[in-house]
């Protein structure tokens, strides 16, 4: 007897929830699928579906051969489907770390680092080495921005680009000697600017957080205007998936991932993975 996979397993009631939200589906030879173009693929390893931590997109993207058609698209079916959960992230998704809930003020260079190892890093698709060097040459050696990216401003200004300089060191927290330790100095604006660091170059997991948040809020909005106007709710359950989202890819709906470890059943919870897909790319 073939033993089963325990991924597919514990993913199989959100698999199973993905398949059934998409209709109409694709028929080929009497049989259901699910069919995506060649994008969609690079696109589902980035949206937070994949466990990127633990899978690559090189490993994501051979999983398809096998379900590419004549036509250039992916054929995939209900088995194929469920197989696919052994990709999905399926951890606790934790609320999408905010910067502005940090401390204005004066930080042990040390202990600064280590909320950019736990928190920041992880949020963002930047690489770690990126900013790992870019923090230490600003706080550890105290190099002014202008400087460490001297060469970067030389080459945006050859192809024409105006930039000033002097607004990086403007922005720039200072980093102070006491004592023997050096101490970082952020103000409400150096937190504001590092929220939009992590909105612009939001990593996988951090689309999936705020993915989670979003829908958190929607349910409870949902709850609060059934409470307030129950004949006038503008919930409106068992809606053609298909037909309220031709213009994207948003009929894939991800559930919030639950600890396999901590042996708790996957909820109800719903997630809308390509609810904030309105400028999806075209090539990867």
């Amino acid at each position: 007897m073939e033993k089963k996979d325990p991924l597919i397993e514990i993913n199989r009631r959100a698999m199973e929830h993905i398949w059934n939200a998409v209709n109409p589906k694709d028929i080929k030879d009497g049989k259901e699928y699910i069919t995506y173009v060649k994008t969609d693929i690079p696109f589902l390893y980035y949206s937070g579906l994949v466990d990127t931590q633990r899978w690559s997109r090189a490993e994501w993207e051979k999983a398809f051969e096998d379900c590419l058609g004549e036509d250039g698209r992916y054929w995939v079916s209900h088995e194929k489907m469920l197989w696919l959960g052994r990709f999905r992230y399926c951890k606790v998704v934790s609320d999408p770390f905010d910067p502005l809930k940090m401390r204005v003020g004066r930080y042990n260079v040390d202990r600064l680092w280590k909320v950019f190892e736990s928190s920041i890093i992880p949020s963002t698709s930047l690489p770690k080495e990126f900013i790992e060097n870019t923090f230490n040459q600003m706080f550890r050696k105290r190099k002014n921005l202008k400087k460490i990216f001297e060469n970067d401003i030389k080459e945006i200004q050859k192809q024409g680009v105006e930039v000033n300089s002097d607004d990086l060191d403007m922005q720039q927290p200072q980093a102070v000697e006491v004592g023997g330790e050096i101490y970082v100095d952020l103000t409400r604006e150096h937190l504001e600017r590092l929220k939009t660091l992590l909105d612009t170059y939001p990593s996988p997991r951090r689309k999936l957080e705020l993915g989670v948040q979003e829908n958190r809020l929607n349910r409870l909005q949902q709850l609060a205007d059934v409470a307030k106007k129950p004949q006038e709710s503008s919930y409106q359950g068992g809606t053609d998936f298909r037909e309220t989202t031709k213009k994207s890819l948003k009929e894939l709906l991800v559930k919030a991932s639950e600890n396999p470890s901590g042996g708790r059943k996957p909820t109800g919870e719903v997630f809308d993975v390509k609810s904030r897909q309105s400028k999806r790319p075209t090539k990867f």
